[in-house]
């Protein structure tokens, strides 16, 4: 996860692309948001371990795991809408 700092109040984003450039098809699309949501569950289970391993702090764990909550509802819902679109498509009469 990415999060911008904006006077004072932390403003968490998507986690961004490797690439700068925009992303060529709707597959790409959606495997770089799939690929950001991993990275954000493993940051957070790195976190987990940490804290388990008694490094670490609570907040940053609970900040971590939280975000990659958040990350997988997106991706959730993102899938959730596609399956519908195509249910739809796929009842349509020609």
């Amino acid at each position: 996860m990415n999060v911008d700092i904006v006077d004072g109040v932390a403003q968490a984003a998507l986690p961004l692309s490797a690439s700068t450039s925009a992303p060529s098809s709707f597959r790409d699309a959606l495997a770089s948001a799939l690929g950001g949501a991993a990275d954000a569950l493993h940051g957070a289970d790195v976190e987990a371990a940490v804290l388990a391993g008694g490094g670490g702090d609570v907040v940053s764990a609970s900040i971590a795991r939280a975000k990659a909550d958040v990350a997988l509802e997106v991706i959730s819902v993102a899938a959730s809408r596609v399956s519908g679109a195509v249910n739809s498509l796929l009842q349509t009469q020609v």
